[in-house]
């Protein structure tokens, strides 16, 4: 018989070579979202270089309802994680080429479609997302000139989703590198111009946004074609047949995920809206804390993938304990991950608010209680983060969902209200709603994972 130290050892050993996998699958996504929002910046300081402030703020408008319009591709991208992580782990090599075909197919499809209203209802969108009439010609052709992109963003983000479902995170993550290197690039020649060439002016941020995207889609087809298909594209055309079938599986695992994944957008976009009543100092400082927060959600958006992936896969293998090891070590990870930026919120928040704005003492105290108060509070988003990936890669995505809807629409929103108006505490009566928002999305979603039923989901 293994003695307890060995037993100890050995136990410390899988340990570790469980945070290797988790960490494996996680990084090259984080790196993704640090080139994105890089991406982003540049994009920004292009134009801005432009001098037209009007079409800095129809970049920005434009930009911000594309966002919620990519999150529907998150009704492909989680069906896809739930099904194709569960035949990997089953080692079901048809069921994972029929799937992909299934979810590529139907993801292109969707995005044709976003495309085509999109561009006849542009006016409505833009001005349902506040778009200004002083901006309105600026914003519906940057608008309509990057929606030729979104077919190939869904394409990409659901490939992406497939490759990490198998195990493979850094083949999406070299895709989304070059990307957005060639958006880099092209930004200034297609904006200012080259030789000859005059240049587009803003819109040809716009055209580079759209080109980058057919690039990637191009690499992202032949990294699937060779990874799942094993280099035969012609098997990869010449047997695909549409299932109805399977397409439902994957829209009914994705449903709930799409919903709460364009519910958050929209409820934040609330938010300022009530920021804004206690003035615009209120929301500048809403505005620079909430970018500082981005940097938290780095490595829990990494890790909350590698937990989908890996339970999806384990509950395939039928290894149920496997399955809650994963989770128990994710909450570690995330908690590690909570404490670390602790640091920095709790006890220098007035230096990270002066990094922004060193005019406006009033707007540099108001950040510090919302990095404060907030912060209480996103502490809890651990268990949103690690037990919501499990539930998707169990495939069982409605109580997130359910979590998200109640926390944000029947406490955030009303509350926030109550508390800053009704109650007169102003802005710190929204801060504290905002923190008090994720403790309730952690408590409802712990205590459905707790239930366990999420082992025996059926996909």
């Amino acid at each position: 018989m293994i003695g307890k130290v060995g037993e100890e050892m050995i136990n410390d050993l899988v340990n570790q070579k469980r945070i290797r996998l988790i960490w494996t699958l996680a990084w090259p996504l984080m790196m993704s979202q640090i080139l994105q929002t890089l991406l982003q910046m540049v994009d920004m300081w292009f134009i801005s270089n432009l001098g037209i402030t009007e079409a800095i703020a129809a970049t920005g408008y434009s930009t911000s309802t594309l966002g919620v319009i990519i999150m529907f591709s998150q009704l492909i991208a989680a069906g896809g994680i739930a099904l194709i992580s569960r035949k990997t782990g089953e080692g079901d090599e048809q069921g994972t080429f029929v799937i992909t075909e299934q979810a590529l197919f139907l993801a292109f499809c969707i995005g044709t479609i976003i495309t085509i209203l999109g561009y006849f209802f542009s006016q409505e969108i833009l001005y349902l997302f506040g778009m200004e009439k002083a901006v309105e010609g600026y914003a519906l052709t940057y608008f309509r000139i990057v929606l030729i992109g979104v077919p190939f963003t869904f394409f990409n983000l659901t490939g992406r989703a497939i490759l990490q479902a198998t195990g493979d995170s850094k083949g999406p993550m070299m895709i989304f590198i070059i990307m957005n290197i060639i958006n880099i690039i092209l930004d200034p020649i297609l904006i200012y111009g080259l030789h000859t060439f005059d240049g587009l002016g803003f819109k040809g941020a716009a055209v580079a946004t759209a080109i980058s995207n057919i690039v990637a889609f191009i690499l992202m087809f032949l990294t699937i074609a060779k990874k799942v298909f094993d280099g035969n594209i012609h098997k990869m055309i010449r047997n695909f047949r549409i299932s109805f079938k399977t397409i439902g599986r994957i829209i009914k695992i994705g449903f709930f995920s799409a919903i709460q994944a364009i519910s958050r957008p929209i409820t934040g976009l609330a938010m300022f809206t009530i920021a804004g009543y206690s003035g615009t100092k209120a929301v500048a400082a809403f505005t620079i804390g909430g970018r500082m927060f981005n940097l938290v959600f780095i490595f829990l958006t990494g890790l909350n993938m590698a937990i989908s992936v890996l339970v999806g896969q384990n509950l395939g293998k039928k290894d149920f304990k496997e399955a809650e090891e994963v989770v128990k070590d994710g909450i570690k990870l995330a908690a590690l991950n909570m404490v670390v930026f602790a640091v920095a919120y709790f006890l220098l928040p007035k230096f990270i608010m002066l990094a922004f704005i060193r005019n406006d003492m009033e707007v540099v105290q108001i950040g510090m209680n919302y990095l404060r108060i907030t912060y209480l509070g996103l502490m809890f988003v651990v268990f949103p983060i690690v037990y919501g990936g499990a539930f998707i890669g169990a495939g069982n995505t409605a109580p997130p969902m359910v979590a998200s809807l109640v926390a944000n629409w029947g406490f955030k929103l009303p509350f926030a209200l109550i508390f800053s108006q009704v109650l007169g505490w102003g802005a710190n009566g929204v801060w504290i709603a905002i923190s008090g928002s994720v403790i309730v999305e952690a408590g409802i979603i712990a205590w459905w994972f707790k239930r366990g039923k999420w082992k025996h989901k059926r996909v």
